[in-house]
């Protein structure tokens, strides 16, 4: 009897460091996407010098997974993924992505997208926040898009945003307003975009009830999103 009871009791403490462990690896992770989130909404598309864009990337150099060169411009990316709470099963794979492109000296544009695994969409693996900040729209969006924009279709399971230079500082800040709860969240749920980006999804939401768009038809395809409403 007393060897099963320390046994149980070696068990319990072996599960319940465990869970420490990974609560704080939750805290750590959420923390690192956090500040690599927060410096690069320092830097500004058209704005920001090379010389910012070296100093973001020596301060994130542990994060950094890619760096893609042409002539005259570098894209340069940061990643941050949940591996062991993934590992674990304890959720599903998710991570945030950081990127910019520097060109000609000035950076030109800034990205960063959540996303967490939802094989059960047909069409797109993952539901997703996205943001891009341009310095000014490429040639394929100039004219098609608004200063602060959701080229978003209906029903799908992430939000994505475009920006230029002349979206407001407010609406930037709403845009780039990641919540990263879903990076670290234990078990499933997190099938909504504005899990990712609650703010921006209300512009959204906004913009497609002010078009027209049948309100009932989009509680259908977004059920349960009562829970988005602040």
């Amino acid at each position: 009897m007393r060897l099963a009871s320390r046994i149980v009791g070696a068990s319990a403490l072996v599960v319940g460091a465990a869970g420490i462990a990974l609560s704080c690896y939750a805290l750590v992770i959420k923390s690192q996407a956090e500040a690599l989130l927060r410096d690069l909404t320092t830097l500004t598309a058209g704005k920001s010098s090379e010389a910012a864009a070296r100093q973001f990337t020596e301060r994130h150099k542990r994060l950094l997974t890619s760096r893609a060169c042409e002539r005259d411009y570098c894209v340069t990316g940061f990643t941050i993924r949940n591996r062991w709470l993934s590992a674990l099963r304890l959720e599903p794979q998710a991570k945030f992505d950081a990127w910019f492109t520097v060109k000609n000296g000035k950076v030109t544009e800034i990205s960063a997208s959540l996303m967490r695994s939802m094989p059960i969409f047909p069409t797109f693996s993952a539901s997703a926040g996205m943001v891009t900040e341009y310095a000014e729209y490429p040639p394929h969006l100039a004219g098609r898009l608004g200063h602060y924009a959701f080229p978003t279709p209906i029903g799908k399971p992430y939000l994505a945003i475009d920006l230029d230079s002349e979206a407001s500082p407010i609406q930037r800040k709403r845009a780039f307003a990641f919540s990263f709860r879903c990076l670290v969240k234990p078990g499933w749920g997190c099938n909504l975009s504005c899990d990712y980006l609650p703010l921006a999804w209300q512009d959204w939401k906004a913009e497609v009830r002010d078009s027209g768009f049948p309100m009932s038809d989009f509680n259908t395809l977004y059920p349960n999103n009562a829970r988005c409403t602040p």
